[in-house]
Order: structure tokens, then sequence, then C-alpha cells
């Protein structure tokens, strides 16, 4: 029986969560991977960790990667920014480095609070990888679920 069940666990394991395509038409990471989250929407208690890893190939090349987290009620903006050192993805890449090269293999992981001014709610997160120019390496959608601790 504990064979079988592992056996069910194995794809869970093996694939990451199915995310959504940002409006602004940019490539989607290879693979997200949400600590403790297989299906959207991803439950976060206030105060816990968004803990996830994006694997994704860089559309071209450049020097600096900027991260930004983006939270959306509906079409609303929730009022959020990385705190400043994780707005510098290249230092939370665990494959990979900068400068980054066109076709290289980066895995990135991101490791933030979560900040949300009430629970029992349904948010969309937009998490955008963006080089030297502002354009975006991939940008992704994922639902979570805010409940309190």
């Amino acid at each position: 029986m504990k064979y079988l069940l592992l056996v069910a666990c194995l794809p869970a394991l093996a694939f990451g969560l199915a995310v959504r395509p940002c409006s602004n038409g940019a490539p989607i990471p290879q693979d997200v991977r949400v600590i403790g989250c297989t299906v959207e929407p991803c439950v976060i208690p206030i105060g816990g960790m968004v803990d996830m890893d994006c694997d994704f190939i860089s559309p071209r090349a450049t020097n600096t990667v900027a991260a930004s987290l983006n939270i959306f009620l509906g079409d609303f903006r929730v009022p959020y920014e990385l705190p400043v050192a994780q707005q510098n993805a290249c230092n939370f890449f665990e494959a990979g480095s900068c400068p980054v090269t066109q076709g290289e293999f980066i895995n990135y992981h991101l490791s933030t609070p979560a900040a949300a001014p009430f629970a029992g709610i349904t948010v969309d997160l937009q998490l955008q990888l963006s080089d030297d120019n502002g354009e975006p390496l991939f940008c992704f959608l994922s639902s979570a679920q805010i409940v309190a601790v």
C-alpha cells in the first residue's frame, strides 16, 4: 500500500504548477514549482512564505535581471513590492549566472514573505523577470488563496 501511495504521488513531485501567461505576451517558464502546492489556487497563510523555483531558458542575453511580483485582486493591483534585495534576480539563481547568455538554462528561486491586508481572498500573483531594457524574460500568473494563520 505504501508503494502504491508513493507511485501515485510521484507525478505531483515531478511536475510543476500549471501557470497562466501574462497579458504582455511574454514567455512562461518551462517549469514552476511551489513548495506545498501542485494545483491552483495555492493556499498561503498571511505571514507565511511564498517559496518557488522557476526553470527557464533565457530568450536573449542580458547583464542584469530584475524581478517583480505583482498582486491582483480582480483588476485591482494590490500595492506590493519585493524587498529591494530580491529585486536583483541574479542573486537568486540556483543554476545559471549573470550576465546571462541567450539560450542559457536558469533556475530562479524566490522565497518571500506573504503579506496581505486581510485573509479569505483569492488573488492572482504575477511574477516577471526582466532584462537590462525592462523587457520580460518570462512572466506568469498563478492564483493564491490567502488564509489566516
